[in-house]
């Protein structure tokens, strides 16, 4: 049973997470955040680096299900499921026809803005949101057991969850709060659910009182360990948004999560822990008391969830161990441009990535598709198959005939002798 004061607390806890959702969301002067790979004006792009200089490319991604084949993979952002095996065809229909169609066009107008600035830098327009990584080498943060299994090209590789082999420890005071807290809810949404200073400036009392920390029983800090403080006894529930990196860390540390996703990855990551049994989601655009203190007890008391975050621990400590199978890839990648690739003048090498790892590239994709998908050869095959068939149909009806036409010019013949012999 939980203790009849964590019901109190909850009951802040859960008012103080409405105001911060409302009052992130529901105003558009927020602050701004730039995000830049140098301190210069000029047009910045990762891939123009590659595409001039000829330098080898490996990209990283928490998840490579819009580079799958597989229809079966879709994402709540669009009106699906994260998984569509157990779904009606209508459903299917739309998720792998009528959404893709419904993006397409949506995505037009961003996509003309996107080659009109690849041509301002004499970048080659492109009209395939993922044709410049398909010959690339795409390495995915994420492990089976927590991502639905597909069949993958080998350029696709998931190396995850990356987790760090050391961390920073637990500051004085944090420790002290965890340690005389035995059931402490970690709250973090992330670097992106931010607030305008006006709307904290508004904030009522009791809201300040919080974020001031002088309520004993809940301490907020600018910046948290997060692994340290998942990784302490004490922690028994995390409220995240749902991002990769909590997501893998959760598991990494066994603590069940109460999810809050907020765009991007993180519904699709919700639905993921909850289909694995780790965590329960809330919506940010319903928030209601009673729903959250519903499923923190369910968390908290239900003994699935603890196994299914134990079963899950192991799964993810074991592929943690792929980080170096990760940089072992990229050496393969660098190794493979010293060989392949050609001397500029200043003595570096230029690779042509469409053709860097050919190696990795299944066949299929230089055969063409009918090829590719051997539909001639299993076309041949059924022609032949039809055409066997008709032959032995037709072979089968012409023996039957004869030997119809046989009996019954028999039994008239022997009907004519008959009628011959009373006449005599």
């Amino acid at each position: 049973m939980l203790p009849k004061n964590l019901f109190s607390l909850l009951w802040n806890f859960v008012i103080f997470i409405t105001f911060f959702i409302n009052q992130s969301f529901g105003s558009a002067d927020l602050i701004k955040r730039d995000l830049s790979l140098s301190r210069s004006n000029e047009p910045k792009n990762i891939l123009a680096t590659s595409i001039f200089g000829g330098k080898p490319v490996v990209g990283i991604s928490t998840d490579l299900y819009e580079l799958t084949s597989s229809p079966y993979k879709s994402n709540p952002i669009f009106g699906c499921h994260v998984n569509m095996e157990n779904e009606s065809f209508y459903g299917r229909f739309k998720c792998a026809i009528i959404n893709p169609l419904i993006k397409t066009l949506a995505l037009r107008e961003p996509l003309k803005g996107l080659n009109a600035k690849r041509a301002s830098v004499g970048i080659d327009q492109h009209w395939d949101f993922l044709g410049r990584v398909s010959n690339r080498l795409m390495l995915s943060n994420n492990f089976y057991g927590f991502e639905i299994p597909s069949s993958e090209s080998p350029l696709h590789q998931n190396i995850g969850p990356v987790i760090p082999d050391t961390f920073p420890g637990l500051t004085p005071i944090l420790d002290s709060f965890l340690n005389a807290h035995p059931r402490t809810i970690y709250f973090a949404l992330g670097t992106n659910a931010i607030i305008s200073p006006q709307n904290l400036a508004n904030s009522s009392s009791q809201i300040t009182c919080i974020l001031n920390n002088e309520y004993p029983h809940i301490h907020i800090s600018k910046f948290s360990p997060q692994l340290a403080i998942l990784s302490h006894v004490n922690t028994k529930l995390f409220l995240s948004h749902g991002g990769a990196g909590s997501s893998h860390e959760s598991m990494y540390t066994a603590t069940p999560m109460l999810v809050l996703p907020i765009f991007g990855d993180q519904p699709r990551n919700a639905e993921l822990l909850e289909s694995a049994g780790i965590a329960l989601s809330i919506s940010r655009a319903n928030l209601q008391v009673d729903d959250i203190v519903s499923k923190v007890k369910r968390l908290l008391n239900e003994e699935s969830f603890k196994k299914n975050a134990e079963r899950l621990q192991f799964l993810a400590k074991i592929n943690s161990k792929r980080k170096y199978r990760a940089a072992d890839l990229i050496e393969i990648v660098m190794n493979t441009a010293k060989y392949q690739g050609v001397k500029d003048e200043n003595g570096g090498f230029k690779v042509d990535n469409e053709n860097l790892l050919r190696d990795w590239i299944t066949p299929d994709t230089r055969m063409g598709f009918i090829r590719g998908k051997y539909l001639d050869v299993y076309g041949a095959a059924v022609i032949i198959f039809l055409v066997l068939l008709g032959g032995f149909t037709y072979t089968l009806w012409k023996i039957s005939y004869f030997y119809i036409t046989f009996r019954k010019e028999n039994r008239d013949s022997q009907k004519s002798l008959n009628l011959k012999k009373k006449r005599k």
